[in-house]
């Protein structure tokens, strides 16, 4: 029986085994018309965050996006393009995708997209560092008559003077910084009315003159991390809290060492059903387990609210520094359970390692779930080599995906180390990597460090890590470069990498470009999508 005389029910079936995109660029193209109405019918998900240039052509051509119900694009992989390719191409613009219920962008500048799609419910967004329009992107999303989770991460800080005007009935949940409390908070709140939850960062403390008028909010769940704005709780209730009927829920959190008023925690705490508190900025030596703020203050607090509701609870948290050998994010630690089992370290997932430390021995638990591990020294004298039993007795080597070593390879067994990881993204010198050949997994390589022939890159590919897919690496010629790119991009020696991100001194800048701009648009090299700017070449191929 061929594949076309099966019945639908079953052609449907095999095709929900399949990738979006693998099920639109193997069949639409046959055009068969059975097949294509079948697949006329299928809801898509599409996630685009490893996609090379030549797949990313053909999705332009062959995926229909009124079928498509949820989307992630990140520009991430291809240097600042995809996003802007993607929504620049005539059937791929915003108003053709009427299905769309969910839509995430990764790594925008907030110009890519002129409009939201006409259904879309939940909009998630990662501004890049340097996102000069995303006031604007603010301003589109925050007029949204059909978004209901909203979530604008990084870029910019909502400033009613330079995002308005703003309104939607639709947002319920949102996600934000927020420049200045009272004002540009109060401004938000009456422009989204249905809101029921929001988390956002405070920066400043606004001065002049406040609304004056009652704001109409429906907020239930409020979670604001207060920076250093000298705004304390009691200036929270009176200006902020007192005007939330509804709210139920808060998230409150500040920084410093000075103390809140615990009347204001504890009045507060008989309105609210939860209320946690997190405290930051304690110093690095401080011993959480002696720190006065605890026991007596925080059992009193869950004395009273437990006496007064069974169903309110008040929890207070403050975040330490456990050591110096590590160098940890903020966590949370539960004052209210301060037993010994220590599970705050299961929450670290960024740990840097200073291997010059003479002292090995440390006074905290192991991190059995970190991801990102550096090695780093602040001494080029050693002696010996340091164990990987050193660095498992800190961390789980078997968690970490993405490792840089900022290290003389002296002081390290990297053959010892390599095996334990599950690699995903590895930082490393030339120098300390070409003896080492357990890195089949990974996919993203940084080489800056130093700079490397063509034929180091050559054995790199061939030899060492054939399924590379991102790659960063240093020239300090144009000559270099060429030589490079003329074994990456060349149509005769295959490879797996989507994107290559050059370092290049500023003062080349303009002889790269002129010296290779004639090749990329000849037939040379394989066609891919680039772009060049002071300090790096990027290529998205």
């Amino acid at each position: 029986m061929l594949f076309n005389d099966l019945p639908s029910e079953l052609i449907l079936e095999i095709f929900s085994y399949l990738h979006p995109t693998d099920l639109c660029l193997s069949f639409l193209p046959l055009f068969n018309d059975r097949l294509s109405n079948l697949i006329s019918h299928v809801d898509l998900s599409v996630d685009l965050t490893y996609i090379s240039v030549s797949r990313f052509l053909l999705l332009l051509t062959y995926c229909p996006p009124e079928q498509i119900v949820f989307l992630r694009l990140t520009n991430q992989y291809s240097h600042g393009l995809l996003v802007f390719e993607l929504f620049a191409s005539e059937h791929f613009h915003p108003e053709r995708f009427l299905r769309l219920r969910s839509l995430h962008l990764d790594d925008i500048i907030g110009n890519e997209i002129s409009c939201l799609p006409p259904c879309l419910e939940k909009l998630f967004v990662k501004f890049h560092k340097k996102a000069e329009y995303a006031a604007k992107f603010y301003q589109l999303a925050l007029q949204s008559t059909t978004l209901r989770q909203c979530y604008l991460i990084g870029g910019y800080a909502f400033d009613s003077k330079t995002c308005f005007p703003i309104s939607s009935i639709t947002i319920e949940r949102l996600h934000m910084a927020i420049k200045s409390f009272p004002h540009d908070l109060l401004v938000l709140l009456q422009a989204l009315p249905r809101l029921m939850k929001l988390k956002t960062r405070i920066y400043t403390q606004s001065t002049g003159s406040q609304i004056s008028s009652v704001i109409s909010s429906s907020l239930i769940h409020l979670n604001m991390d207060l920076q250093g704005t000298g705004i304390n709780l009691r200036m929270l209730d009176s200006q902020l809290l007192s005007q939330l009927p509804h709210l139920q829920s808060l998230i409150y959190q500040s920084y410093g060492k000075s103390m809140e008023d615990m009347n204001d925690l504890l009045k507060l705490s008989t309105r609210l059903k939860r209320i946690q508190f997190i405290q930051k900025g304690l110093s690095m030596n401080t011993d959480i387990k002696e720190y006065d703020f605890n026991d007596d203050l925080v059992l009193a607090v869950q004395e009273i609210t437990n006496h007064r509701n069974s169903r309110r609870t008040l929890t207070l948290h403050t975040i330490p520094y456990p050591d110096k050998v590590l160098y940890l994010p903020f966590v949370h630690w539960n004052t209210i359970h301060p037993s010994i089992d220590n599970g705050i370290y299961d929450r670290v997932e960024r740990v840097r390692i200073n291997l010059s430390e003479s002292s090995t021995a440390c006074n905290f638990p192991m991190c059995r779930h970190v991801k990102h591990l550096t090695l780093m020294s602040t001494s080029e004298s050693q002696n010996g080599v340091i164990s990987t039993d050193v660095i498992s007795s800190l961390i789980s080597p078997s968690s970490i995906h993405h490792l840089i070593i900022n290290t003389p390879t002296l002081l390290i067994d990297l053959n010892q180390l390599f095996p334990l990881t599950s690699l995903h993204s590895l930082d490393i010198m030339w120098s300390q990597l070409r003896h080492y050949s357990f890195l089949s997994n990974i996919k993203l390589l940084s080489l800056i460090s130093e700079c490397v022939s063509w034929r180091e890159i050559q054995y790199l590919i061939n030899h060492l890590i054939p399924r590379l897919e991102h790659l960063q690496m240093n020239v300090t010629t144009s000559d270099e470069c060429r030589e490079i790119l003329n074994f990456l991009l060349s149509p005769y020696y295959a490879n797996k990498l989507i994107s290559i991100k050059i370092c290049i001194c500023q003062t080349l800048s303009d002889q790269i470009k002129q010296d290779l701009e004639p090749i990329f648009l000849s037939s040379q090299w394989i066609q891919v999508k680039w772009k060049i700017d002071s300090w790096y070449l990027y290529i998205w191929k």
